[in-house]
């Protein structure tokens, strides 16, 4: 008797904890799109665009299921992303590029994501002649120039009281520019 009890009493707490609503709380300007853009080319990419601001193009290219360009949009979001993850001070920031990717993602059906992963493989093959053109597309674009506030918005120290601008001090641009294209892209391998 005894043990059926805890058995129903331990079933009672983990159904109440699984019942429980499940909160989130953003910060103002977090994974923040200010220049949405289109399905467009790499070229036609400034870099005042943030990786949300590309990324809603990405989907809109799967929408219209132009893949490659889509998967070329992936590229220079991910790129600029990881650009920005050098220059954000707070580390819990950095996942953001990784929950705008995913939400794109989760809007595409599986047919649309099947076709999305076989042009990302595809286009960005290492050592290929089509990521090496990205590369070169990516570069012309230039290294992000906008404030990341959709990456600082987005890690703990958006809620705690800070001082400065969410950025690193000391920050080398042309060095990590081309770290990001080197580390997220494998240019020039």
């Amino acid at each position: 008797m005894k043990r059926i009890l805890s058995i129903i009493i331990i079933a009672l707490v983990i159904n109440n904890i699984q019942a429980q609503k499940t909160v989130s709380i953003q910060a103002k300007g977090s994974l923040e799109s200010p220049n949405p853009c289109d399905c467009v080319e790499i070229s036609e990419i400034t870099n005042k665009h943030n990786p949300a601001d590309i990324l809603n193009g990405m989907e809109k290219c799967i929408k219209k299921k132009e893949f490659d360009k889509a998967a070329k949009l992936f590229a220079i979001a991910g790129v600029y992303g990881k650009y920005d993850s050098y220059r954000v001070k707070d580390k819990s920031a950095h996942q953001a590029l990784l929950v705008l990717q995913q939400k794109v993602l989760l809007n595409v059906n599986e047919d649309e994501k099947n076709n999305v992963i076989a042009s990302l493989k595809k286009v960005l093959k290492k050592g290929s002649e089509e990521l090496n053109q990205v590369c070169q597309e990516i570069r012309k674009v230039g290294a992000p120039k906008y404030h990341p506030k959709y990456m600082i918005q987005h890690g703990i120290q958006a809620f705690i009281k800070k001082d400065g601008n969410g950025l690193t001090e000391n920050f080398k641009s042309d060095e990590s520019w081309k770290l990001a294209l080197k580390s997220y892209l494998h240019c020039d391998e």
